[in-house]
């Protein structure tokens, strides 16, 4: 009769013998641990570690772990504890990783736990080694038919064929790999052929560290640009897009990392080329290495673990995914494979679940099966549940006054760690709720304690209500402390609003649409109608959604106007099939609109955040008003003249005395009175106008017996280029930023940028841009941070671009606020530089812009001065790098 098994427990914090009180890579501080490798996301901080040598002087370097806390085991050696004989043998997949093989004393038993592996030696490392064992723990990150690598000396080839080509045109070749594993892999390959290459920090560091265990690798300086001739660059994937990287001219990049054989994954990468080199074994040697161990029972960890496992089923062996029930589907249909929740998921905690199905979603490159897998999770949700998430996944904002220098200094308190801890992981993943998932894993001390969507909804709402903001982070940091990493990470998801699915409002709506057998239109209209994506998915699963409405009371998005740099461009689009043109003066004050129902009258910012605080006494004179919806602007207004946006601004932030976070503050109306200019009409007296054309709207408008402090938008008619151009004149002349040109055809478009609304701004132009970077003056300014690099979206990818740089046109007091504002919000600290949270926008006035390399937006403003800060827009309202290059000379 065989042995029993050693006992293997599939805990939360990770995997656990039970016999021999030993955890193997853990997470979250633990009693004993074995420590496969170095690499972040398989180290936490147990009270002893078991590891070989090597691992023991990396962690030192990398996390700076204190020498008492190992027990090193060198490769082939045996330690004998709790009746276990423990000996390492080499893993293949950084240097000084291990595999683990244990023997109990008393039977013979024996098991294998891999980690992570590869079977084929290295210039950094040897082979892994096949030793026999009853049981088998094996890694099945590429545990699937399809992921079969090439061979390595093919793959070194290409890249040594990619450098080639760069240097040959005169480009830098980036080569992007993690600091600790394939970067000193490429740096051997390059010094063996004597190719020259600066390195990243973070690089030279590990190479550094690695060289001292007696690695040969080559030397090579730091980063610093311009990069001498035919030399390559080294860098973490995470620094391909940073300033150190983005200012090196003349550079291709390229990935090397084992998911290269995706087909998709330069788009993933966002690199030129990529180069499947890996340091895990591919789905071939993941077989031979089962065959050769030839165990008795095998569990599979990370990565295709079911798949896997399967196919070993199916050769004849008993094999089993450790973490995960092989007969639950995770999307609901048993020909739906999926990536293995790990060892972090337990199936009773329904968040933990969610958020490694969006993990997954984030990485499918095809938007229909972004689309398909969101749809199955909605379609499996209950009603309450289902509200929620899409509210969650929504772009609509949580109003908690809550950034991200809150939310680190929770994370802070909640694993007892200093600010270089934090920081060490998170300029590795640039992704605050990734960086908040490895903390829990490394710090965290996960319990039993339910947390579902309940939870997270009485959370969010707690943070909202708390008036002091260390209540807020104590709060926050009471929860995360308890969660389990994934459900760590969710909850930062939900706070900053950065899901990552990809397009994520078009996708929720799609997805919707998808689960519940609707058509996008009739989601998108319901949407746009009520404001409330998740109340759409409701009334889409429930069959509603002809029953939505426009509804006063809640805010709309408003209809916007695209930009065009001339009247000629405007007369092009909009009298193709008609003689004239509307034109309306484009106002310089804030968007707004007003709803107004019996006795409640609302209004709100055209970012949908209310505004009843700032302006009671357009509240109260609303009143007169019958029931209507109204789109128009507030501008500051005092005896028969029109004052500034810089005098209607002192309005905006103002709050009345409530439990608040938020800056308390009383207004009186006579310090800046205000008009309202009433443009547009969505509805009145209960009749929805918005689907009617904007000539009906009008005439409805019209028939408002509007007195101050409302007025009624002036409409101009145009028959030519030439007459826009007149009464753009005529709106300056106005002390107005310029002319709106409007469609009199066309139906109200919610949130949409369309080409039936025109806007014309020149002679003095200005662009709405969101700081990045607060720097300390100089002189009297010395000690305030008073010069403000600034950058535009880029809409093809969503990133932002640096446009230019200015620091004057602000008084000293705007200039102290915003000094204490960018120091609260600041992300990194660079000497007199702070790197700050783009939340900040400020309208820049400038002279003109034109093409250069100094900025990686490829533009540069000439004679760029703060016009105003934007406090009603948010950074989703700045303008783009697109529209920025049409007005380049």
């Amino acid at each position: 009769m065989a042995a029993e098994e050693i006992q293997i427990q599939a805990r939360k914090a990770g995997i656990y013998l039970p016999e021999a009180d030993l955890w193997l890579d853990p997470h979250g501080r633990q009693g004993r641990a074995f420590i496969s490798h170095a690499h972040a996301d398989h180290f936490s901080r147990p009270d002893e570690v078991i590891c070989s040598p090597e691992t023991a002087h990396l962690l030192q370097r990398r996390f700076g772990l204190k020498p008492e806390t190992f027990e090193v085991i060198p490769f082939g050696e045996t330690r004998r504890m709790a009746g276990f004989e423990l000996t390492l043998h080499p893993a293949g997949h950084v240097v000084g990783s291990a595999m683990l093989h244990i023997r109990r004393m008393k039977d013979d038993q024996t098991l294998l736990f891999t980690g992570d592996f590869k079977t084929e030696a290295t210039r950094t490392c040897p082979a892994a080694m096949a030793v026999r064992a009853d049981s088998l723990i094996v890694e099945t990150t590429y545990g699937r038919p399809e992921y079969v690598l090439p061979s390595r000396a093919e793959v070194e080839s290409s890249i040594l064929r990619f450098i080639e080509a760069a240097f040959d045109t005169g480009e830098v070749p980036v080569l992007c790999a993690y600091s600790l594993g394939k970067a000193q892999e490429l740096s051997a390959l390059l010094g063996e052929h004597g190719i020259a290459f600066q390195a990243h920090p973070s690089v030279l560091e590990m190479n550094d560290a690695c060289r001292e265990l007696g690695i040969d690798l080559p030397h090579a300086e730091r980063i610093a640009s311009p990069i001498p001739d035919r030399h390559a660059v080294i860098c973490p994937p995470n620094a391909v897009r940073s300033t150190l990287i983005r200012r090196l001219k003349r550079k291709v990049t390229a990935m090397v990392s084992g998911w290269g054989i995706h087909p998709h994954a330069r788009y993933r990468y966002q690199v030129e080329e990529v180069f499947p080199l890996s340091d895990h074994a591919d789905y071939r040697q993941l077989l031979d290495f089962v065959a050769a161990v030839d165990p008795r029972h095998v569990h599979t960890i990370h990565g295709s673990t079911r798949e896997f496992a399967a196919t070993l089923r199916a050769a004849g062996r008993e094999a089993w995914s450790l973490f995960t029930d092989d007969q639950l589907e995770l999307f609901g249909k048993q020909d739906t494979p999926h990536k293995d929740l790990g060892h972090e998921v337990s199936w009773d905690r329904p968040l933990a679940i969610l958020n490694e199905q969006l993990n997954e979603i984030a990485q499918i490159p095809s938007r229909i099966l972004k689309r398909d897998r969101l749809a199955a999770i909605l379609a499996s949700l209950d009603d309450p549940s289902l509200r929620q998430l899409v509210d969650w996944l929504s772009e609509r904002s949580l109003k908690l006054g809550f950034g991200f220098a809150s939310m680190r200094l929770a994370l802070l308190e909640a694993y007892s760690i200093p600010l270089a801890d934090y920081r060490a992981v998170s300029d590795q993943q640039q992704d605050p709720a990734r960086t908040a998932r490895i903390l829990a894993g490394m710090h965290g001390r996960p319990d039993d304690s339910p947390f579902g969507f309940q939870d997270l909804t009485s959370l969010m709402h707690e943070l909202k209500e708390t008036s002091a903001p260390l209540d807020a982070i104590r709060r926050l940091a009471s929860t995360l402390r308890h969660l389990p990493p994934p459900e760590v990470e969710f909850v930062m998801r939900v706070l900053t609003r950065e899901f990552r699915i990809g397009s994520r409002e078009g996708l929720v709506e799609e997805a919707t649409a998808e689960a519940f057998s609707a058509s996008a239109k009739e989601i998108a209209t319901a949407h746009m109608l009520g404001g409330d994506l998740g109340a759409t998915a409701l009334m889409a699963r429930h069959g509603k959604l002809t029953e939505a409405r426009l509804t006063i009371g809640t805010p709309i998005k408003v209809m916007l106007a695209s930009p065009s740099p001339d009247a000629s461009t405007i007369w092009d689009k909009l009298s193709s099939d008609r003689a004239e043109v509307w034109l309306e003066d484009k106002f310089d004050g804030i968007r707004a609109q007003l709803h107004k129902s019996g006795n409640e009258v609302h209004l709100f910012s055209r970012d949908q955040r209310s505004l009843d605080d700032e302006f009671p006494e357009l509240l109260k004179a609303a009143t007169r008003l019958p029931d209507c919806l109204i789109d128009g602007e507030i501008i500051a207004y005092e005896e028969g003249r029109k004052l500034t946006f810089f005098d209607l601004q002192k309005r905006l932030g103002r709050k009345k005395m409530k439990s608040s976070r938020a800056q308390t503050d009383l207004f009186h109306p006579q310090e800046i009175p205000v008009r309202f200019i009433s443009f547009d009409l969505l509805a009145l007296e209960q009749e929805s106008l918005w689907q009617r054309p904007l000539v009906e709207r009008r005439a409805c408008l019209e028939t408002i017996g509007f007195r101050p402090p409302f007025e009624l938008a002036a409409r101009f008619k145009a028959t030519s280029a030439e007459e826009i151009d007149e009464h753009f004149k005529q709106a300056r002349a106005r002390l107005n930023e310029g002319l709106i040109a409007k469609d009199p055809t066309s139906a109200y478009q919610f949130g949409r940028r369309g080409q039936s609304w025109i806007k014309l701004k020149k002679a003095e132009v200005t662009l709405d841009c969101v700081v990045v970077k607060a720097q300390q003056g100089h002189g009297k300014r010395a000690g305030v941070l008073s010069d403000y690099t600034f950058a535009v979206r880029d809409r093809d990818n969503g990133q932002l671009r640096v446009i230019g740089k200015a620091y004057s046109g602000l008084t000293d007091e705007q200039i102290e606020e915003l000094t204490e504002h960018f120091k609260k919000t600041t992300i990194e600290k660079q000497r007199r530089v702070h790197l700050v949270e783009p939340t900040t926008v400020l309208e820049i006035a400038f002279d003109s812009i034109r093409p250069s390399k100094r900025h990686d937006s490829g533009l540069a403003m000439r004679f760029p001065r703060i016009k105003a800060i934007r406090r009603d827009k948010t950074p989703d309202d700045i303008d783009t790098l697109q529209f920025a290059r049409t007005l380049s000379s």
